[in-house]
């Protein structure tokens, strides 16, 4: 760990677009052939994707995957399928082979425990997600009132299978439930849309960091991170000194 060096790739959106293989290859991200993909994007969130991302995102999956869920769960803002209609998904989407939009609250279920939880002893995750051969977690970054930073961890808080979040979580404290959940989130590639970049890593943590970096955040004042380093047995200012972003042009 000492010698380690944590690397981010870092990219424009239009470069993104055109070579999103060679950037997720580059970012040390090696899929294989499956049968089940999951995409993440933040559909009901506070900042939803560039639509021409997400589909280079999905089509980038149907070369592993032979079917591919694009989803999310209700917020209290949207639900997934109202936002799958008002951002034209169905449409954009229509051509890409064995992709089908869902809402992951009615997929099935899986409740999966936490080692030395903070706030969860186990978190309730969708059957799909435990099964899938590839994840793709697709964040936008942007400021949050509850965790400060929303980027691809708080994104993959949408994943938890509860109807309110809210009642069943904040309560607990959403960066310990962040923290909790980032130990059970299967390995996966981690992309974060950041005004005109894009960032892509294999280590959701490592990208947010990246991502602080960026926006000139201060990480140690977004509680989840500095509590997930914690958890590793590392410190945020070290890690920081080992973050290497390689930039594509």
């Amino acid at each position: 760990m000492s010698g380690e060096i944590f690397t981010v790739v870092v990219a424009d959106i239009a470069l993104a677009i055109k070579s999103l293989n060679q950037l997720a290859e580059a970012s040390g991200f090696k899929p294989s052939q499956c049968d089940i993909a999951v995409v993440k994007p933040n559909i009901c969130g506070f900042y939803p994707p560039n639509i021409d991302l997400l589909k280079t995102t999905v089509f980038y999956a149907e070369n592993y995957a032979k079917t591919i869920y694009v989803g999310d769960t209700a917020s209290t803002m949207h639900s997934p399928k109202e936002r799958f209609k008002s951002l034209s998904l169905y449409e954009k989407l229509r051509d890409s082979q064995g992709v089908k939009l869902v809402d992951f609250s009615e997929c099935g279920k899986v409740n999966v425990n936490v080692v030395k939880h903070r706030a969860c002893a186990s978190l309730p995750l969708p059957s799909v997600l435990m099964e899938a051969g590839l994840f793709i977690n697709l964040a936008k970054a942007g400021s949050h009132p509850t965790t400060r930073l929303t980027c691809c961890i708080k994104n993959m808080f949408g994943l938890l299978m509860v109807k309110s979040k809210f009642l069943n979580y904040h309560a607990k404290g959403v960066d310990k439930v962040l923290a909790d959940l980032v130990k059970v989130i299967p390995r996966g590639l981690h992309i974060a849309e950041i005004n005109d970049k894009v960032l892509l890593g294999v280590d959701p943590f490592i990208v947010d960091l990246a991502v602080c970096r960026l926006l000139g955040m201060e990480p140690t004042t977004v509680r989840h991170l500095t509590m997930i380093a914690e958890d590793r047995g590392l410190n945020v200012s070290n890690v920081l000194n080992k973050l290497s972003l390689q930039y594509f042009q």
